[in-house]
Order: structure tokens, then sequence, then C-alpha cells
């Protein structure tokens, strides 16, 4: 046998072996740590799996795609395992007996089952001083410098947060991986990149260093399988790599079902991070697009489903390459005319608005930019250094990992206003705002130009006859009424019959006041709530936040002053119930009453705004009162009561029922007023503080029915 002949006998037997290895490891990991948990509240990212020799252990989902928070590798001679969030491997973590396992499981086959092995971490890391304190038999060391691991003696295990080091510092720990050593790393990328706003391509320290292994990271959040815990991935396991799915896409034969869901999600997100100069799956990627001369274009009679890869392939192209370059004229997208719109008249107008620095987030300009059309920004002298940015779009929603796109999945942008002169479209258009950082203060002014005016009317400048006569008029096809409590971005078919849109934003000051008054917060504002509508959600049937997003239908309700004064029609309950969203106070809403303290000022606007006890709303359904029967003829678990909203609900109306609204607003007053040290600490004391303190307000002792809110293995809450 030739020497050539057996060198190439070798690498083959050698990685065979490796491969069986790699799925033994594999195996067990689902074994052992088949429920891995987040703990300290943290949100994972991604581990994205590009092929051979990667391979996921432990994978979420992100919306019906599961996709791995947890992945392994080999590189040289040396192996490596990565998880998508350090509060997998923390000190808390370890109270988990699947995430013990799961360390210990990795670090046996990071260093090829030699124990005890050394364990080494970055010095400065506390997290894995913490870990690795609980580690048995192991020879545990810190380095001070990346230096050092060319001289740390083999089999040795290396912690690290990559992105806590430099690119350039990745070929030290590269070179300690390919002589043999096993890395343990951490990640959270969608977390790296909200705060560098760095590019996951050229540099990210973890896809540098383990892209030649293919693990990547990526800006994408990924929810637990069930509760806070995360599924093992088995060697059988439904295409979770970057290989298979391009191997499933360009066959022959449709892509549907779960495998669609997998392909519409990876291919995608391998486009937006795999480097320029990738040349093993960037050109099949280019490939699959190219087999597209002319994408469909999504709208809600005409969605883009998952199965349609290049469609989506191809959008997506087009919108990474837009939001990658913004700062340029970009012809129209055809997708435009859907989702915001596109006017239909001609006229455009250049605006200098003036506008006051010491209120915060977006200032309107009553601009509307058209898809397409060229728009310049001018900024006095020195304003250029005040951090403003120009958004164009009021949507927040993004929808790309959805299975049906009823509009392109990204259609708004921010760009920092940080020279004298910007100029650039928009391909989807959108209204213009101005968005003011915190803490800034004075009077400027913006010139805007050219764009088509849009309906804007604001409380206290623009009276009602101004409206018929001429700004409910103007053609842009997005409008806005505001004040200095609430704003009202909708479509503008539904403002052109409004005569005066004073009584709603009355009754919405109203609504806002009553809020604030349950959870004692200022009546006036730094700045106003938004309401904005969408073609299509990215969350839920509505969704809290800033803008608080709304469909399409909610609109005529959410504009009748008359409807939203009566409580009795529509989403009427929803509008009050995501704005609730924002006024909740996480001192008194503890694990499983997220869905439930909200409703708090539902209620409280129901009765106070509308008339309505909350007895005449739903919770005075039959099915309620049933359901709290029945989980009182259960036994009262704890876990039923914490999984099921308006069952929780109930147990705190029947308190209202008992002592109106007074003690809650009390109580909810003294949160407010809490010092440091006074605030609950945790879930537990979250549950105690309530019970003390209504019972006290109230002069009931009602700890024994709060006892019923209690896990076995916690103390009875008792007055002090």
């Amino acid at each position: 046998m030739s020497r050539f002949v057996w060198q190439l006998f070798s690498v083959l037997f050698a990685t065979l072996v490796l491969a069986e290895d790699a799925e033994m490891f594999q195996r067990e990991i689902a074994e052992k740590a088949g429920g891995l948990e987040i703990v300290r509240g943290g949100v994972p990212g991604t581990i994205l799996v590009a092929g051979r020799p990667a391979f996921p252990l432990v994978a979420g989902r992100i919306g019906k795609a599961s996709v791995p928070v947890a992945a392994a590798s080999t590189l040289g001679k040396g192996r490596i395992v990565a998880v998508s969030h350090e509060a997998f491997l923390s000190a808390d973590a370890m109270k988990r007996s699947a995430n013990e396992a799961f360390l210990r499981t990795s670090l046996r086959w990071l260093a090829g089952g030699v124990q005890p092995a050394t364990v080494c971490y970055d010095s400065r890391q506390k997290l894995y001083r913490e870990t690795v304190a609980g580690i048995d038999g192991s020879r545990i060391l810190s380095i001070d410098r990346l230096e050092q691991l060319q001289d740390i003696a083999l089999p040795a295990v290396f912690l690290i947060s990559p992105e806590s080091h430099g690119v350039e510092e990745m070929p030290k720990v590269r070179a300690f991986i390919e002589r043999g050593g096993g890395v343990l790393c951490s990640v959270v990328g969608w977390g790296w990149h909200q705060i560098t706003r760095k590019s996951f391509q050229t540099q990210s320290a973890f896809n540098a260093l383990l892209g030649p292994a293919g693990l990547y990271t990526s800006n994408h959040t990924v929810n637990p399988v069930e509760g806070k815990r995360f599924a093992a991935v088995r060697p059988s396991t439904l295409a979770m790599s970057c290989e298979e799915s391009l191997a499933l896409a360009g066959g022959k034969t449709s892509v549907t079902g779960d495998s669609a869901r997998q392909c519409s999600f990876l291919i995608p997100a391998f486009q937006q991070i795999l480097p320029e100069d990738e040349r093993q799956y960037r050109p099949r990627i280019k490939r699959l697009i190219g087999d597209i001369r002319r994408a469909a274009v999504p709208s809600p009679k005409h969605p883009v489903m998952i199965g349609q890869i290049g469609d989506r392939l191809a959008l997506s192209a087009f919108q990474d390459a837009w939001l990658k370059d913004p700062v340029k004229v970009w012809a129209a997208h055809p997708a435009a005319g859907v989702y915001p719109g596109i006017p239909e008249s001609k006229r455009r107008v250049t605006r200098t608005v003036r506008m006051n620095l010491s209120i915060p987030r977006w200032h309107g300009t009553g601009l509307f930019a058209v898809a397409g059309e060229p728009l310049t920004v001018t900024l006095p002298d020195g304003v250029e250094k005040e951090g403003l940015r120009l958004r164009i779009g009021t949507t927040t929603c993004r929808v790309t990992a959805h299975e049906k796109w009823l509009r392109a999945p990204v259609v708004d942008v921010e760009v920092p206003l940080d020279k004298p002169v910007t100029k650039l479209s928009s391909p989807f258009g959108g209204l213009v705002y101005v968005v003011v950082p915190k803490g800034k203060s004075g009077m400027t002014q913006v010139k805007i130009g050219s764009a088509c005016p849009a309906p804007w009317f604001v409380e206290g400048r623009d009276n009602a006859d101004a409206w018929r006569k001429t700004i409910r008029d103007l053609p842009a096809p997005m409008a806005e009424i505001e004040s200095g409590k609430i704003i009202f971005s909708v479509p503008s078919v539904f403002i052109r019959e409004l005569d005066d849109p004073l009584p709603l934003l009355q009754v919405w000051s109203e609504i806002l006041d009553l809020d604030a008054k349950l959870t004692a917060l200022p009546k006036e504002r730094t700045s106003a709530e938004r309401f904005c509508i969408d073609v299509q959600l990215c969350a839920g049937y509505m969704h809290a936040g800033y803008p608080i997003m709304i469909p399409w239908g909610s609109t005529k309700h959410l504009v009748n002053a008359q409807t939203i004064r009566t409580g009795k029609e529509g989403d009427v309950w929803g509008l009050f119930h995501e704005m609730g969203h924002n006024h909740q106070n996480g001192d008194w809403t503890f694990q499983g009453t997220g869905e439930v303290t909200v409703n708090f000022f539902t209620l409280y606007c129901m009765d106070k705004l509308c008339g309505l006890k909350p007895r005449q709303t739903r919770m005075g359904g039959q099915n309620i009162k049933r359901a709290y029967e029945n989980w009182e003829a259960a036994g009262h678990p704890y876990e039923k009561w914490k999984s099921d909203p308006f069952l929780a609900l109930e147990f705190f109306v029947r308190l209202y029922d008992r002592f109106g609204w007074e003690p809650f607003e009390k109580m909810f007053a003294e949160y407010r007023t809490l010092s440091p040290s006074e605030r609950p600490k945790n879930d537990y004391e979250k549950r105690k503080q309530w019970a003390q303190r209504f019972s006290r307000l109230t002069g009931k002792d009602l700890c024994p029915l709060f006892n019923l809110l209690r896990n076995p293995d916690e103390p009875e809450f008792q007055l002090e």
C-alpha cells in the first residue's frame, strides 16, 4: 500500500470514527440533557449549523421552525460545543439536572473522553469562574491572555465568550482547537448585534472563530419548546442545517410542511450572515435565488407561502441589500403598493419642521416618503452631532419568520442623521419621522423634502374646521392624529369621513389618565403613546410597545370615540389591554400573571370610562365561574392557575368584588415609593408582598387566600 493511499485511508477512517463519536455524543445529550433550561430570564439566540462536521444538540422554536440553541463541531484535531446564552451555563443553571448533565457530558466529549482533564477559562469571565467551581476531578485554571493557550497541555477544555475578545484574537483560539483542544463557547448573537450594530459577516468573533467549523450565530431570538425548556436534537431529527435545507430546496420535488418551515428560515438566515467570500454555501444560495426571475409580490389576496422558497429568498435578498445600505436612492419595490401604500396624487412638498428636543422618541412631520422617490433631510449647523435619526415607516413589525407573507416582511427603516445633508429613498416608503434620543433639550428645525403631504392633526395646533376643509383630504395613504398623550398612525381611508378628531383624542386622553392613576404615574407624559395599523403583525392579534401594533380591521374601533366609550363592541377590550401592557409594573406582576395584571387596566377603564363593572364584561361569563369552581374542587393547583389567564384574573376580580378599586390604587402607589432594598427580589417575594400589602390596606388577613398561590416547597405567607 502506497504512502498516499495509507494517508487517505487513515483520514477516511478517522472521519468515520469522529462521525460515529459525534453521533454518540448527540444521543447522550438527548438522553441526559433533553430538557435544557434557560435561567435568569435570558433570551437565547441562535447557533446555526452549516453542515458536517457541525451538528445540532438542543433546539428551540422560531415560529414553527426548529432552530438550534446549542450545537457542536470539530476542527482539526479539536472539538467545539457552543451555546446561545450564558444563562445555560451559569451557576444557577447548574441547579437544573439537565443543565448540569449537559455541561458534564460536553466537557467529557470536548476532552476526548479523558478525565480528569484541564479546564481553563478567561480570568475576566465571572460566569465561567462560578460555573467550573462545581466540576469534579478536573484541574481548573484561569488564563490572562489567549497566548497562554499554546502552553496548556492536552487534553484540555477552554471556556470562552468570543465576543468579549476581538476577531483579530481568534486565530490563537483556533490554533488551540486544531492541535486537539476542546472549546466551550457562549454567545448571544442578537444581543451583541443590538449593542454593537456590527456585521455578522465580518466583525463577529464567534463567526470568525467557528465559521470554518460550520457554526454561526445570527440576529435572531429563539423561544423555548415548553415553559423554559429547550428540546434535545436526536440524530434522526428534521433537517436543521444549511446543507440539508439547500438540498431540499434545490430538489425536484416541492418542499412542504416542516421541511418548508426549516428551509424558509435557515436559508435566509445563512444568506444574511455568511461572509461574501464563503465558497461552500453562498454560491448555492445565489443559484437558488437566480432561478427565480421575478419574485412574487406578497399581498393579503395573494400571500407568499412558506413553501415558495425561491420567492421568499429573492425578496429576502433584496431586503438584506437595502437594509445594509439604506442611505442611497433605491427604486420602488412592487410590494410598496400593498403596505404602506403609494399615493395616487403627484403632489409633493418640502417642509421645515420645528421640534422640541426635550421630547424623546418619534416626532411626526406630516410627510409621507413615496417609495423610490429621493428624500433630502437638511439639518442646521451642529445638529448632526445630536444623535437624531430619520425614520421612514411606522410599523415595527418584521414578519420574516411568518409562514405566510401578506406584505413585504420588512418595510421600515431608520438611519442616522449624522451629516448636515442626508439623501436617500426607501423602496417601500412610509410616514417620515425624526427620532430624538432621551436626554436632549432645546429646539431645532429640520428641513425635509420632497414628499407627499399626509393628513396630520395635532391638538392645540389644528382645529376641526381646518381638518374638514383641508387636512383630512391630503393625499398620502397614511395619516396621523396626535395629542401630547396619544398618536394614531392609521390608513387615511379610515379618517376621510371623520369630522372632528378632538372627541377621539379626548376619550383616549381619559383612558391614559385612568391607566396613569391606577399605576400611580403622573398624568403628564414625557412623550405620547402611539398606535399603528398594519396589514400583518409580527406577534399576536395585537401587541403592546411603541407603537402598539393592531391589525387593519381594528382601525374602525380604534378611531371611533363612541365605540370606545361604550366598551361593548369589537376590539375595545383588546385596545385597553394592549395599552395596559405599557403601564404594567414588574414589581407586582409575578410569574404567570403577565396576561393577568394587565387586565386590571382593562377592567378599570371599562368601569371608570364605560360604566361597565367587571361582572358586566367578559368576567361575568359562566365559563369563568365554572373554571374557578373546578379549580377549587381540584384543590387549587397553582400550576393550573398560572396557565389560565382568565382563571387567574377571576382570583383578583373576587378581591375587587369585596373591596373595590381603592386598595389596588393605594397598593400600586406604594410600589412607586419603594427603595431598592424594599422592592421584591424574586417571584416569591412578589407574591408575599401582594399578600401582606393588600391585607394591610383592606384590614383583612388575606394571607390564607394568597397561600393558594405558592409552590409546595415555599414557606407560607404571613402578616408581619
